[in-house]
């Protein structure tokens, strides 16, 4: 599947796309009190399939189209689905009609397409979108949603298969060790950093948080106030996400098996907080995942338990490293070990070793990065 994200243009007619996300949010708040108010008649979950019967016989649709009106129930019911299987720590909440930001059409229905013209077929409303490039194969699912900034996209999901990249190294593989002194360490001895765009940013946020809050409640300085914030945070997003995207796409051109540690994520951020933030490594996993799939890549992950950077090529594992050694010498074999490049070593072996147990490649080509 491939998506496409393109740009809705602003008009007086886009005040009917936020009325149906109210009808949407109603709906949302309107399943869940049936659920809770039948957990605590019966102590059971009404399950999706009952529920879609219910509101199909009871429900007056005004704005929305039954396809979207069975995606929030569906999507509801995943979200308790979630909490009972404990993927998530609570069940879903009612939510505001502001917070309810996504309109979903499934397949064809309730809608139409035409070139760069999207019509809704229920409010009989056309709307144009920048067509920045054409998109391909049948569609899916078509998304309408709205940002905080108050701007509208469409996002359309097609069956099309996706188009692998062309990779300039085959057979080439890499350890990668994530740090916080420095973004990332490879096995190959580079250094790769990431600039802190939060961090940079700081003093000109913390001005316009500043002047939001002195700002009385509803006016329109508030609001305009809140733009400006929300302008600045989308900036920070955007600049991350392109260093981040870029950076994913050079690794897997470079790289055929990348190895990574399977990080802690939540724990380091409680520990480091800001700075943990400003490097999304968690999001730079995700990002890099998708791209490794277009290139045909091998993205691995070792486990937390191995201990990368305290064990030395002769087998001694150093227990009384800490966080300030950033060099340490092996007392057994004399050798020593810049911290961060050796822990990329060790998590590269241990990824070859990983992969040669599961059959996907050979010692040969697993060290093709030594040729």
């Amino acid at each position: 599947m491939i998506t496409y994200k393109y740009r809705l243009y602003t008009t007086k007619k886009t005040c009917s796309i936020d009325a149906m996300l109210r009808e949407c949010a109603y709906v949302w708040n309107h399943a869940l009190a049936l659920q809770r108010r039948y957990y605590k008649l019966f102590k059971k979950f009404i399950p999706y399939v009952r529920m879609a019967k219910h509101f199909t016989k009871t429900y007056e649709r005004n704005l929305i189209h039954s396809q979207t009106l069975q995606e929030i129930l569906e999507r509801q019911d995943n979200a308790f689905q979630r909490f009972f299987k404990h993927l998530s720590k609570r069940p879903p909440k009612f939510r505001k009609s502001e917070d309810f930001t996504t309109l979903v059409f499934k397949g064809k229905g309730g809608y139409s397409l035409s070139g760069n013209i999207f019509k809704i077929n229920r409010i009989n409303k056309t709307y144009k979108f920048s067509l920045s490039r054409p998109y391909e194969c049948n569609v899916k699912t078509l998304s309408v949603k709205r940002t905080p900034m108050g701007e509208y996209y469409i996002v359309i999901v097609t069956d099309a298969n996706a188009k692998h990249h062309r990779k300039t190294h085959d057979g080439a593989s890499v350890g990668v060790d994530f740090g916080l002194k420095t973004y990332m360490t490879l096995s190959t001895g580079e250094r790769l950093t990431q600039p802190q765009y939060l961090r940079s940013n700081l003093v000109e946020l913390r001005r316009l948080s500043r002047n939001h809050s002195k700002k009385q409640m509803g006016s329109n300085n508030r609001e305009q106030a809140r733009l400006a914030l929300c302008k600045l945070h989308n900036k920070i997003v955007n600049q991350r996400r392109d260093y981040q995207w870029k950076l994913a796409h050079a690794m897997c051109r470079e790289y055929d098996n990348i190895f990574l540690e399977d990080l802690v994520l939540t724990g380091m951020c409680r520990k480091w907080g800001r700075k943990m933030g400003d490097y999304a490594h968690g999001e730079f996993l995700q990002i890099l995942q998708q791209v490794a799939e277009k290139y045909g890549c091998n993205v691995i992950k070792v486990s937390k338990w191995f201990a990368s950077s305290r064990l030395c090529t002769c087998g001694y594992k150093n227990d009384d490293l800490s966080l300030r050694d950033r060099s340490w010498v092996c007392p057994q074999c004399g050798a020593e070990h810049d911290r961060d490049v050796h822990a990329a070593n060790n998590i590269l072996g241990e990824g070859i070793r990983l992969l040669e147990s599961r059959g996907k490649t050979t010692m040969a080509s697993a060290i093709g990065h030594l040729r």
